[in-house]
């Protein structure tokens, strides 16, 4: 029993040749290059896109001076350089808003609302 324990321990093992290590790493390294492209391609975006992040950025902004009980009910225009977001707020029913943000580029005439619910 024990003699059968030390051949499966000292048995031999084909091992790869220089070669096929060589050929793996260079197919590893191809992968990995492709990837990398991939990933640099999905995190540059163009002008548009850049807009966007800024307009939502703005809206976030705008959604927290309502929430902090900043801006009263009424209607209020906030301007930028890319354009402008209306805020209206009219009552919903007893103590509940409504809150209407409509932003507008200018460039591209694009338009994002958002509509929502606050209550007081």
């Amino acid at each position: 029993m024990r003699y059968i324990r030390k051949q499966l321990l000292f048995r031999k093992l084909a091992a790869s040749t220089l070669l096929e290590t060589i050929i793996a790493s260079v197919i590893f390294m191809i992968i990995f290059v492709m990837a990398m492209d991939t990933l640099t391609r999905l995190m540059t975006f163009d002008n548009e896109d850049a807009d966007y992040i800024v307009i939502e950025n703005e809206l976030r902004k705008c959604k927290r001076l309502v929430c902090l009980n900043e801006l009263r009910s009424e209607a209020k225009t906030f301007t930028y350089d890319w354009g402008e977001i209306d805020v209206e707020i009219s009552n919903y029913k007893e103590n509940i808003y409504q809150v209407n943000m409509v932003a507008v580029t200018t460039n591209q005439h694009r338009k994002i609302s958002y509509r929502f619910l606050k209550a007081n």
